[in-house]
């Protein structure tokens, strides 16, 4: 069993809540009324409390639920005799409350509604009401071999540190998976998301109204996180803008090499054309060499003819 209550200054709908036909509600138990319909009761709540101008909050709802497997053992005479273990426990003799079961839930469930002014005209402390309203439960369980609220927020808390540890497993995978496809320098979202999908993690765009991507969502190992969580350059944005990036970085290097090449190849066209040139030279002055030895040899023949002439 748990329980809960607070001081609330709308005791006529409190009241109305607590009493609904939609509710499957039924009247387990009042204290100090003679009325059984909502408004009459509200009434006798407030002739008890009108002269009462400073407080604020003048009723208390308290809430009490009942644990699943404890609903089959109890009867409404023991719903009637918890009603009033609390009141006796709170210290409500001399104020009005009423109390109901509602049946439309789950979970069987209790609303008790009560004259935070006592007939004495004395005000009831709220002070910490809900702590008090969570022991008393408690101490009732124990008393009547219920189900203990901290047994059940134990079990709870043990099945959530094994949740969490699990989710926590599946965060670090994803996030070693993303950091080494992003060192991969992607230069395009789909690129980002192919090598994610191969590696079983699946990458969801978040979209708003207008079709705008907006975020992120990354799922694998049956866990699904939001890309900001994987890691701050992981959202949406922070990813475009790195691999943006990467691609301006890809595209300098390319027109680099580029630009290198053509270099290379302007520079083998010069050497080409000046080995042309030298060649062209060296071809002339050959041709110069052997048009001056056929001079020579042409006047040595003069000569020689001369030479002879005057012999004769």
């Amino acid at each position: 069993m748990i329980a809960k209550a607070k001081g609330i200054s709308h005791g006529k709908t409190a009241i109305e809540y607590a009493m609904r036909e939609s509710k499957n509600a039924e009247l387990l138990k009042t204290n100090l009324i003679q009325n059984l319909s909502p408004s009459e009761i509200y009434q006798e709540f407030i002739d008890v409390s009108k002269y009462n101008s400073l407080c604020k909050n003048k009723f208390i709802r308290i809430e009490i639920g009942i644990a699943p497997k404890d609903e089959v053992k109890l009867s409404k005479e023991q719903l009637r005799e918890i009603c009033n273990e609390f009141s006796k426990r709170f210290g409500f003799q001399n104020h009005q409350w009423i109390a109901c079961s509602h049946g439309d839930t789950d979970n069987l469930h209790m609303h008790m509604i009560v004259n935070r002014i006592g007939i004495d005209q004395t005000v009831f402390d709220t002070s910490f009401i809900s702590m008090k309203a969570g022991i008393i439960a408690e101490k009732i369980s124990r008393d009547m071999g219920l189900t203990i609220a901290n047994q059940v927020q134990a079990k709870q808390k043990m099945r959530t540190q094994v949740v969490s540890f699990k989710r926590n497993l599946a965060l670090a995978k994803i996030q070693n998976l993303a950091h080494t496809v992003l060192s991969e320098k992607p230069t395009t979202l789909k690129q980002f998301y192919d090598s994610m999908n191969a590696k079983g993690i699946t990458i969801t765009e978040m979209k708003n109204k207008k079709g705008n991507i907006y975020g992120l969502r990354f799922t694998g190992y049956d866990e699904t996180f939001k890309g900001s969580t994987i890691g701050n350059e992981f959202g949406y944005n922070t990813l475009l803008r790195a691999i943006n990036s990467n691609l301006s970085e890809e595209v300098s290097v390319s027109t680099e090499i580029n630009h290198t090449l053509s270099n290379n190849h302007s520079a083998g066209s010069q050497s080409s054309n000046m080995q042309s040139a030298i060649g062209s030279i060296i071809s002339g002055l050959q041709t110069g060499e052997d048009n001056m030895n056929n001079d020579d040899d042409e006047e040595s023949k003069k000569q020689s003819k001369r030479r002879r002439n005057v012999r004769i």
